[in-house]
Order: structure tokens, then C-alpha cells, then sequence
């Protein structure tokens, strides 16, 4: 990993964050109250070539944690406190699952004027269906509703739940048993904060208006490769897309996943 420091971009938040390399900035945003860990890999594969951070969301991890502002909108401008702080230009932003709404918040509220490129991992705009077959993460508010229950009385038992079908093979239980540390690093509280917001965001203008006029890559699990290609061809036509694995193919095929990355990148230069 890069070298693990904090910073301090508003008066009630100092974010956790790791750095290594020079060139491009490259910034790894992790998913719903996940951390920096789960880019390992990406930040010694990419910090050859290119200047890459990830850091710890607001109340999530090492970083701060805030009784409020913590929701997407709110993330959003974390992330433009932290450019800003480091004084970094040009970004490419990758984010993970929910950790694309930060990157949707961001864009609503300061535009592509310092961002190159954008690359989503396996998160639509909106979470929650509008329609049978649509590409999301809930088929319904009821379903949405299961799951910010779940965090609210058995988050530890929600994601030894939702885990291991993240990946193709069986989870190893160490490999769970380091998921669920990561993720409940997070307070209770705000997981269930972030699940609400998630639930009921919709960023499909942001995901219109973006397309065509920056770089953008969307990779896609197998299990939502049809709805996403569907949702993209008709909405963001100007998408690289790529299917990899299912949910946490970075973590369970780094390589593969850090060679995709790395030939949309070649692209953007």
C-alpha cells in the first residue's frame, strides 16, 4: 500500500488516505462503509505509473467520524475538499458500488472541469428499480427496506449474509472474516445512514449528462451485465464497458481487473 497519512479538509473532518507514486492522479474511492484496504492491489499495481490515492470516506474507516452530513450529497463535497487539499489536478476517479454515488455527488454539485475520466464499478445511477428487469440494486422499495433493516438490527449478520455471493468462487472464511472487520470499522449508525440515502438516490441525469464529454468506463458483474449494457446503450451510449467476475472481481481477480483499468487508461492519455 502507499504511505497512510490524514488530512484535514474541513473543521469537522480529517480523511484518512494513502498516496504513492507520480503522474496522473488516480483516486480509489471505497464502497459503503468499506475502506482503503480493499485496493490494495490497485494502489501497488497503479502507483508505478501514476500519482494514486484512496482514502477512507467521512465516518468511514480511520477517518473522522461525524454525527452528521453523512450521506452521498455530503461526500460529494468531501471528495472536492480533498482535491482541493492536495491541490490535485486532472483527476480520474474510480469508485466501488455505492462509493459511485460520491462520485454522482460530486459531479452534481462541481461539474467534469477537473476530472479526466470516471470509472464505475458495478453501481448504477439509481439503486432502486423503477421497473422489472431495470438495472439496479433493489427490484423494489420493499426489498430496499429488507436491507436498511438489516443494518439497523443485524448489520454483522447482513454481511456475512451479502459477502461471499460477491464472488465466483467460495469465500474463504479468513477472507470473510476480513470483509466484515473492514466493514464494521464503520458505526452502525452510519451504515445505516448511507443504506437510506443509497436506497432512494437517483444520479441517472448526472450518468446522461457526464456521457460523451469525459472518459468513462463502466465494469459490470455477470450478474448485472444484460440490465447494465441495456440501461447504457440507452442512456450513456459513450460508455466503455467491461463484465468481469461479480461484484468484488478486484479483490478476487486483481489482475485482470488492474489490466482492464490500465488499457482504459492508455486511452484517455
Amino acid at each position: 500500500m502507499g504511505t497512510g497519512q490524514y488530512i484535514r479538509v474541513s473543521p469537522d473532518l480529517e480523511l484518512y488516505y494513502e498516496e504513492a507514486g507520480q503522474g496522473t492522479p488516480l483516486i480509489f474511492i471505497p464502497g459503503w462503509a468499506g475502506t482503503t484496504e480493499f485496493y490494495a492491489h490497485q494502489m501497488a499495481h497503479f502507483g508505478l505509473n501514476y500519482h494514486v490515492l484512496t482514502y477512507d470516506p467521512r465516518s468511514q474507516g480511520r477517518s473522522s467520524k461525524t454525527l452528521e452530513n453523512n450521506h452521498y450529497a455530503q461526500h460529494g463535497k468531501d471528495l472536492n475538499a480533498f482535491i482541493d487539499a492536495l491541490n490535485l489536478q486532472d483527476v480520474v476517479l474510480v469508485a466501488l458500488s455505492a462509493g459511485c454515488y460520491d462520485i454522482y455527488a460530486y459531479l452534481r454539485a462541481f461539474g467534469t472541469d477537473n476530472v479526466k475520466a470516471c470509472i464505475f464499478i458495478d453501481e448504477m445511477p439509481k439503486a432502486v428499480a423503477a421497473r422489472k428487469g431495470d438495472w439496479a440494486d433493489f427490484a423494489d422499495l420493499g426489498e430496499a427496506a429488507d436491507f436498511i433493516n438489516a443494518t439497523v438490527y443485524d448489520l454483522r449478520g447482513l454481511i456475512k449474509e451479502f459477502i461471499p455471493p460477491m464472488m465466483k468462487r467460495e469465500m474463504k472464511p479468513d477472507e470473510l472474516a476480513w470483509a466484515l472487520d473492514q466493514l464494521l470499522k464503520t458505526p452502525n449508525y452510519v451504515s445505516t445512514l448511507l443504506a437510506v440515502d443509497f436506497s432512494f438516490a437517483d444520479y441517472t441525469e448526472e450518468a446522461k449528462l457526464i456521457d460523451g464529454k469525459i472518459e468513462v468506463l463502466n465494469i459490470l458483474s455477470e450478474n448485472q451485465a444484460e440490465a447494465g449494457k441495456l440501461w447504457l446503450e440507452k442512456n450513456a451510449s459513450h460508455s466503455a464497458v467491461v463484465v468481469l467476475g461479480k461484484h468484488l472481481m478486484l479483490l478476487e481477480f486483481p489482475d485482470q481487473f488492474n489490466e482492464t483499468v490500465e488499457a482504459f487508461l492508455e486511452k484517455v492519455k
